[in-house]
């Protein structure tokens, strides 16, 4: 009896973990086309008022990439990263030294 359930116990650990898994992709799937990421996809698509902002991942991934090339230099008194011809450091405002 011991043998069989120890049998048991281990087909259980061997199945279990990918019927989880299996029921948590195809889950995901219905999520996926589901009528609500449509309307919130319709809604990224509409126009902002003037009170909303956008922010389109492409734009700021390049403004991120041409920001990473630039030099820096670091603040005398706080020590944040700033980019090198700055007047003023971007986070407490000091003056930079040129």
């Amino acid at each position: 009896m011991e043998v069989e359930l120890r049998l048991l116990v281990a087909g259980f650990c061997i199945v279990a973990p990918s019927l989880l898994f299996v029921g948590f992709v195809r889950l995901l799937d219905g999520m996926r086309e589901g009528d609500f990421v449509e309307r919130v996809l319709d809604r990224l698509d509409e126009n902002v008022d003037e009170t909303g902002t956008t922010l389109d991942p492409t734009l700021f991934l390049r403004t991120a990439q041409e920001k990473s090339r630039q030099r820096m230099v670091p603040c005398a008194d706080c020590g944040a990263p700033n980019v090198a011809g700055s007047a003023r450091c971007g986070l407490c405002g000091m003056k930079l030294q040129s």
